[in-house]
């Protein structure tokens, strides 16, 4: 199972819009254009979905008579059928040589119950991986969350099955779950992918990571860097945070290069330096024109002005604090609690979403 968080259906009860949530929910269509095959003709997935399963959900249907309805080929009719069947909303059953596909337990609440259970469950079998791994760490922990930076939830839920040669728990945990990206691109040299290196990194690390620093580790592009990093986030096993372990060193160069373009009145005026308590840019001058500003003189200046006047100041003098990612838990319960959480408000949604379209089609 895929899923992907969208915004809430509220209030719709138009059937072909809430198919539509549901399919792109569970990632039935990924590509852009694939939701429509022709000037208003629907997807063959939401066809056989709307048209089929929801008019009629105590019947089934092979891969032969929904082929000759929708003008597609055994095949590509059964590859459709597949998908459903993969993510536990459908099953199959043997009948006079043809496998018949329906609904599971004869509605569509009923089969999105079913589903989202075992969907849960395994997740939370295969987080528990998480507890051998992780290093515990409260340190990890000491800048506080920022509640707006919430990426949309997206995850991919597969069972463990046996692994291939040459994998590990850890390479089938990540693949499993989708944090290796579509495309697993292994080096040539046979070492680990980078997704794997930087969740090893995340696991142990008590401080966030930030860009700069993963460049310096790995030596690869930014977009990919935060690419591999995203997709931790987007599963909710991590999040971003300002580095404020930072803040000194970057306040410092700030004040440094600015004091050295534009001087003293400067910062006093335009430079921010006038809204802070009013001693400590005297200090911060003073210290300035003494030539004895450094980054320990800086912090110990600025020890009782608050961060967030830290980063307003470190704002108006045109500097930038590094973001950090980093796992959103100092213990691995903390992280799974997370990940479920999240995994929970969407399939709370998709049963919403079921049991309106069971009235709608009433």
């Amino acid at each position: 199972m895929r899923l992907a968080e969208q915004p809430a259906p509220a209030g719709s009860r138009d059937v072909n819009q809430l198919v539509s949530w549901l399919l792109d929910t569970l990632e039935f269509v990924r590509r852009t254009g694939d939701e429509w095959t022709g000037e208003g003709v629907h997807s063959p997935i939401h066809r056989i979905f709307c048209e089929h399963m929801l008019a009629n959900p105590g019947q089934g249907w092979d891969a032969q008579t929904l082929g000759d309805e929708l003008g597609l080929s055994p095949t590509a009719t059964q590859y459709q059928l597949g998908k459903l069947n993969e993510c536990g909303l459908t099953a199959a059953v043997n009948r006079d040589g043809w496998r018949v596909h329906h609904l599971r337990n004869g509605s569509l609440s009923n089969a999105v119950e079913i589903m989202t259970a075992e969907a849960r469950l395994v997740l939370e079998q295969r987080l528990r991986s998480l507890e051998g791994w992780m290093t515990e760490s409260e340190a990890r922990m000491s800048i506080a969350s920022q509640k707006k930076d919430d990426a949309p939830f997206h995850i991919q839920i597969r069972g463990r099955v046996p692994l291939t040669e040459g994998q590990d728990e850890m390479d089938a945990f990540l693949v499993d779950l989708g944090l290796l990206g579509d495309r697993v691109r292994r080096p040539a040299d046979g070492s680990a992918p980078l997704g794997r290196l930087m969740f090893e990194h995340l696991l142990a690390a008590h401080t966030p990571l930030s860009l700069d620093e993963a460049l310096e580790h790995w030596g690869t592009t930014r977009p990919r860097l935060t690419r591999t990093l995203d997709r931790f986030r987007a599963a909710g096993l991590a999040e971003r945070v300002p580095r404020l372990d930072r803040l000194p060193v970057t306040l410092w160069s700030a004040l440094q290069a600015q004091h050295g373009r534009r001087g003293s009145d400067w910062l006093m005026k335009k430079g921010g330096l006038s809204r802070i308590d009013e001693k400590v840019a005297k200090k911060v001058i003073k210290a300035l024109n003494d030539d004895s500003f450094n980054v320990a003189k800086c912090e110990k200046i600025f020890a009782d002005i608050a961060p967030n006047e830290q980063m307003i100041l470190l704002n108006m003098l045109g500097g930038k604090l590094p973001i950090g990612w980093r796992l959103c838990g100092a213990k691995s319960s903390q992280v799974c609690e997370r990940v479920l959480a999240k995994s929970d408000r969407t399939f709370r949604r998709i049963k919403r979403v079921a049991e309106t379209l069971e009235k709608a089609i009433q």
